[in-house]
């Protein structure tokens, strides 16, 4: 891979990954209320979890899902269903401000991506435009590790500046605020996707 292939890469797919959405939205959040590292397995599982749709993708999801759109539309809407879910959870944290209220886990970061109708793009618009059937399946790994690649930064730098965030909000009152911010982000997040 040549160096102009690795920057129209990247000037392809870095705006898309990078932009606001219900991950990147809740790298934020979680980097903002429990710190880097207790969002460190939520992060893991998400791009984990990326990998598996990519290759997915690259090997024929793209084409059952073309075939048989209920599919989408059925991942689509149990995505916005978890996001409201989440959303309800920060506004809970804004309320009670309540101790018990347990970072996101493993187990969160897979629903989140799995159920992330936005990222199914992703890996479809990078196949649809780097992907060359006659360079044969390695090409599918090679373009997988990239973007996965790209996402573990993107997604991290939206955790660290969650986590700055949180330097400027370290009263109580200010957390409470914050909690209703990234609850209102992912409650406007899941009704703009659910209205899309």
């Amino acid at each position: 891979m040549s160096l102009e292939f690795i920057t129209i890469f990247l000037l392809t797919l870095l705006p898309i990954i990078s932009s606001p959405g219900p991950a990147n939205i809740l790298y934020a959040a979680s980097g903002s209320s429990f710190g880097v590292k207790k969002t460190i397995p939520f992060w893991l599982a998400t791009n984990i979890t990326s990998v598996f749709q990519a290759l997915a993708i690259g090997f024929g999801l793209n084409f059952l899902m073309k075939s048989s759109p209920y599919i989408l539309s059925i991942i689509h809407y149990a995505g916005v269903l978890f996001l409201v879910y989440l959303a309800i959870k920060f506004f809970n944290m804004s309320v009670d401000m309540q101790k018990d209220i347990k970072p996101l886990t493993f187990k969160d970061g897979v629903i989140v991506e799995a159920l992330n109708a936005k990222y199914l793009l992703i890996p479809s618009v990078m196949f649809s435009q780097f992907y060359h059937p006659d360079e044969g399946y390695k090409q599918i790994f090679i373009l997988t590790l990239f973007l996965v690649s790209t996402t573990l930064v993107s997604s991290m730098a939206w955790i660290l500046g969650g986590n700055t965030l949180s330097s400027f909000v370290s009263d109580d009152k200010m957390q409470k605020y914050q909690g209703m911010f990234f609850g209102s982000l992912l409650l406007v997040t899941a009704l703009w996707l659910g209205l899309n």
